[in-house]
């Protein structure tokens, strides 16, 4: 399938004239908790898909997370990558990769994208393997046949990665985007009397994590599946994720192309982009889009439903991936085992206790305790624990959550490289890296 067949398609015509036509008229109610990619939070109700007022993502790289600094931030990410790999040299091609990964929120080099681009960095096959697969993501040549990725591994930073390789726009395909495209197929779906038809695998965006998808605004929905971390799925999971990056690229310049006066005080390079940043602040909570929605969750027992079904998602997400053995920070026995990573969540079991940590969970934790930031465990269930431990935070983001998770959750954070335990003193403490 190419790009004019994809937009030719009945389903996907119908979708970008909807969209095109009714853009302005979306009620989106942004309801943001406050972390330090969003400082003070946000809440305000917008009328219309462009949020490039209200976009936020303080990180490296950009003082305020506002908009502007982070597309010309951006910009200069992209031409520094683009300008390494056409000279072919394979240390600034990871240099500007590491720093797009920093701006993305990466925390540790020796997990997730960085190992398989350091690899290739060491065959001096870096450059050659981006330019290639920059030229097979390019939107106006590329293909999707079910059978070869347009690149070998993908992820939730790789896609940064290739989105600022390439030299038309294609976007960022993360938890918050996937989520919300996914949404407002299926607010389409339902507002055109569609809900009984069979969801068109072109307009299928799968979701990252379970916990970040279309169920958190309709929890009926028909599931456009979850892209697997698996590494016996490494090459289905590049395939679907790869046409997801791809289609949504295809849909976002026909929605331009249809609908001139959506972001059109952006310069046409940027529309693109604008287009995904907008659909990234709906995905922090698909649930801003509710007013516009017949049949949206609403009310905070089905919400707690939502979140149950949720775990359960996880656990089953999790079956496949391969388990890891630790022990709790004051043990010796090896009595958790867990599956997953930052970007998915976790899930397993302590002695005989399930736990499950979803995504949003751990980025909101990871947003409120900085690197170089201290905190101690707080997992005694008996009396008040003190403001800066791990428990304290649970009780009063996650109610629902025991404050004893906590010590499971501290020998995770740092299994996974994200803490270091502070042994010399008791009670034990963390320091965040």
């Amino acid at each position: 399938m190419n790009r004019n067949v994809f937009i030719a398609s009945s389903d996907v015509a119908a979708f970008t004239d909807w969209l095109a036509k009714h853009y302005g008229s979306l009620s989106i109610r942004l309801n943001i908790k406050p972390s330090r990619f969003v400082r003070g939070g946000l809440r305000s109700d917008v009328a219309g898909l462009d949020l490039l007022e209200h976009y936020r993502w303080r990180t490296k790289g950009s003082e305020t997370g506002n908009w502007q600094e982070t597309r010309d931030y951006l910009r200069e990410l992209g031409d520094a990558l683009k300008r390494a790999i056409a000279r072919r040299n394979d240390d600034e091609v990871l240099d500007a990769c590491r720093r797009i990964l920093a701006w993305g929120g990466n925390r540790n080099d020796a997990k997730g994208a960085m190992p398989f681009l350091k690899a290739l960095h060491a065959e001096g096959k870096l450059a050659e393997y981006l330019d290639t697969s920059s030229r097979a993501f390019a939107l106006d040549a590329a293909i999707i046949d079910g059978g070869r990725p347009q690149a070998a591994k993908m992820n939730s930073m790789l896609t940064k990665v290739h989105a600022l390789a390439s030299h038309d726009g294609l976007p960022i395909y993360d938890s918050r985007v996937a989520a919300a495209i996914a949404a407002l197929v299926e607010l389409w779906r339902r507002l055109q009397g569609k809900t009984a038809e069979p969801l068109s695998s072109r307009l299928a965006f799968p979701a990252i994590p379970s916990d970040r998808s279309v169920h958190s605004l309709f929890a009926d929905a028909q599931s456009p599946g979850v892209l697997s971390y698996a590494p016996a799925l490494a090459t289905t999971t590049a395939i679907e994720w790869c046409s997801a990056k791809i289609r949504l690229g295809w849909l976002m310049a026909a929605v331009t192309e249809k609908a001139p006066g959506l972001f059109a005080g952006e310069a046409a390079e940027d529309r693109m982009h604008a287009f995904e940043a907008s659909l990234f602040m709906i995905g922090y909570d698909v649930g801003c889009l509710k007013e516009n929605a017949p049949g949206a969750v609403t009310g905070e027992k089905q919400r707690m439903q939502i979140r149950r079904e949720g775990a359960a998602r996880l656990r089953r997400d999790h079956a496949g991936l391969p388990h890891t053995a630790i022990s709790t920070l004051n043990g010796k026995t090896a009595n958790i085992s867990y599956a997953g990573n930052l970007h998915i969540g976790f899930s397993g079991v302590w002695s005989e206790t399930q736990f499950a940590f979803d995504s949003d969970f751990l980025q909101e934790l990871l947003n409120d305790f900085p690197s170089g930031e201290e905190a101690g465990l707080g997992a005694n269930m008996t009396g008040d624990v003190a403001s800066d431990t791990l428990g304290y935070w649970i009780n009063q983001h996650y109610p629902a959550k025991p404050r004893r998770l906590a010590s499971v959750l501290a020998p995770i954070l740092v299994a996974e490289g994200c803490a270091e335990a502070i042994t010399g003193a008791y009670p034990i403490r963390l320091r965040f890296l």
